[in-house]
């Protein structure tokens, strides 16, 4: 059984094994505090749904589809049966109405 050395109870302290003696001795240095994560940037989106184009215009989702479907007033962008529309170009668009 190994001898544990400890000149101090604190729990910040860090152990060391030493090979030659066979015991653990307590650091005098505390151990390093934990690096705190940088917090990720909130990016803001660059389009909206189709469903954010109903709520702004106070209009239907079924008129807002058929305005993403007809309009040359701002770029519409389908990716796949998704539909997103430039939030840029809509936000000039309304600006101007």
């Amino acid at each position: 059984m190994k001898n544990f050395q400890t000149s101090d109870s604190s729990p910040s302290k860090a152990l060391h094994n030493t090979p030659e003696t066979g015991t653990i001795e307590v650091s005098k240095t505390p151990a390093a505090e934990p690096q705190a994560r940088p917090q990720a940037a909130r990016l803001e989106p660059l389009v909206y749904r189709v469903e954010e184009i109903a709520q702004l215009l106070a209009i239907s989702s079924r008129a807002a589809y058929n305005l993403c479907n007809t309009t040359k007033d701002f770029r519409v962008l389908r990716i796949g049966t998704s539909i997103r529309v430039n939030k840029m170009s809509f936000d000039s668009w309304f600006a101007a109405l």
